[in-house]
Formats: C-alpha cells, structure tokens, sequence
C-alpha cells in the first residue's frame, strides 16, 4: 500500500510498505481524509525530532473500516469512523482517575506510533468511533481537533454569557472561538496574521491584531478566562500579563521556550493559570461527536484547502505557513 513517509525535515515520500497487521482488538481502516496538525507540521519542519525515522505522520482522520479483529463488537467492516488517535494505558494512576490525556504511557498516532498517512492503518478498536451518516467527512476530520478545544473550554469552567479571549487563531483557536461563542460566550480574539482574524471574525469574535494592547480592547468587560493557543514564549507571556484581576490563563499552546511573569501580580490579583492538553477518554469525544452530529458545532468550517494525496509534501509545506486555516488531503484524488 502507499505510505507518506518522513525520512528526515522537509523529506517526505510516498512509498509501498506492507499492509498492518490487524490484531484481535484492532480496526483496519482505509483512510478517506486526514487532517494536517500542529504536531505533523513540527514533525515536518524538524521542530520536534521522532524517536526514530522514518515515520508515518497523521492522526487527524475520517476513514472506512476495513477489517475488524475477532473480538471487536461495536465496529463493523464498511462503516464510516474517526479515530481518537492517543492510546492511553488504561492501567496508570491517571488512566484510573480519569485523567488518560496526562497518560505517560500513551501511544500517539503519528507521533509515537505509525500514522494516517496511508492507504491504510491499523487502531485499537476502543478508540475507533462510528460516524453517524448526517456527518460530512469535512467535519468528520477537525472531531479530533474540536475535542481538543472543547476539553479546554469545558475544564476552564467558563459560562454561558461569560466574556473570554483567545490569543492565537490556528486551529485550535479558531474551534475554540466557534465553540465558545456557540455556547453564549463573547470572544475576543488575538493574532499577528489578517487572514486569520478575518476567520475569527467570521465565527463571531472581536479581533484585536497584533499591534493593539489586548488589554485595553475589552474595557469594563469582565474577562473571565484567556486562552492561549499560539505557543510562543510571547503570547503566553501576553496572556499573562493581560489577564484582568480574579482572572484565569489556559495555556494550550506547546511552547518550548521560557516564559516570565510576576507572581506578585498573581498572588494580589489572585490570578490563577493552568494547562490544557488533548481531552478525556472516552468522555470529550463522546460529547464532541453528538455536537457535531446536532448541527451546534462545525469544525468543518474552518478548512482552507484540501490537497490530493499525491501532494501531501505541498500540504505539509501550505499547513508551516501558518497563514490558513485546516489543511486536509484527500486520499480520492
């Protein structure tokens, strides 16, 4: 079968490797989209270095089950299905509380483990998830990164009616706005880049670009809560600066670098700041799934552009700008 391979950054190539091997608890699935994420384009551009080249990038995906293994029960050949792509333990002290997305023992798809990026790939059948028919494959594919944005926004405690921002208008942050103000929030949104906002504006938020002070935009607006989704040193160090007074910061984004603040200004102000990473198994996708079907959210709106399979480097390469929405590959075309 055909395979995107990623041999070293900026070298990926379709190539034939062998069809996985189903086990008994296993779903083969024949992928019909996938989705490009933060992850796959850091992967991409050498940002983050695998454990071992070459890899099999993807997980952001909406596909047809193939096979399913001897003991699977709620999954059948030829159905439509998403996949929740990180395979907690189950068995770990968090795995036991309820809290697998901190899981140390978590197999990632195409990050830890072989990806999407396929004609076919293989997931344990336990986060493999039916797609109900009202479902279009475009929405169907930004599930995964939706759960993302509804786990922070669900754990941050925010209200209907409260007023929050969002520092950062990639995916994460684009879902984030239209989930939040689907539920009765208003939203101010944050970024460097015009097209980005343009978008936010479109689901609703007021914009602040990058030469505005965030903080002033809101005036008497009591702003609850800031997420912050960029993943810049920067940005988180503007959340935590610009967070008003009894407020809370919910970093999302993944940055490496360090990041200052005054604690004095939390301890006066009683500030509190905490993060936010992927969503709960099988609670959040579960809830994710119903949205969607229900017509309360779209994730698919948010897509800029799909690219036939055959140029999947030019995907990667569109996604690293970071001047467009969801990039997605059509493995049709």
């Amino acid at each position: 079968m055909k395979a995107a391979m990623l041999y070293e950054p900026k070298r990926i190539a379709i190539d034939e490797i062998n069809v996985p091997h189903l086990g008994l608890e296993d779903v083969l699935i024949k992928t019909k989209v996938a989705g490009i994420c933060g992850s796959d384009v850091s992967l991409f551009t050498g940002h983050r270095v695998p454990d071992s080249y070459p890899l099999l990038l993807g997980h952001e995906v909406v596909g047809i089950a193939v096979a399913v293994g001897e003991n699977v029960r709620h999954i059948r050949a030829g159905q439509r299905v998403v996949v929740e792509p990180n395979f907690t333990c189950g068995e770990c002290s968090y795995c036991r509380s309820g809290r697998g997305n901190i899981c140390p023992n978590k197999k990632s798809l195409g990050v830890t483990i072989s990806g999407c990026f396929a004609e076919q790939f293989v997931a344990p059948a336990e986060f493999v998830w039916p797609v109900p028919a009202s479902i279009s494959d475009k929405d169907a594919v930004t599930i995964e990164p939706l759960a993302v944005s509804l786990h922070a926004l669900w754990q941050s405690g925010a209200q209907i009616g409260d007023t929050v921002a969002v520092i950062g208008c990639g995916t994460t942050g684009l879902l984030l706005i239209q989930a939040a103000v689907s539920q009765g929030m208003h939203v101010f949104a944050h970024d460097k880049i015009e097209s980005k906002l343009n978008m936010a504006r479109e689901l609703g938020a007021d914009v602040v670009n990058s030469d505005q002070d965030i903080s002033k935009l809101w005036g008497d607006e009591d702003v609850t809560t800031i997420f912050e989704c960029a993943g810049v040193s920067s940005t988180v160090e503007l959340a935590l600066s610009a967070v008003p007074r009894g407020g809370q910061v919910i970093l999302m984004g993944l940055s490496s670098s360090q990041a200052t603040f005054v604690p004095l200004k939390f301890v006066r102000e009683e500030l509190r700041v905490s993060g936010s990473i992927i969503y709960n198994h099988p609670s959040d996708f579960s809830r994710t799934i119903a949205l969607v079907e229900k017509k309360v959210l779209s994730p698919g709106s948010i897509v800029s552009k799909t690219l036939p399979f055959n140029e999947i480097g030019n995907a990667l390469e569109l996604a690293s700008t970071g001047e467009v929405g969801k990039v997605l590959v059509d493995m049709k075309n």
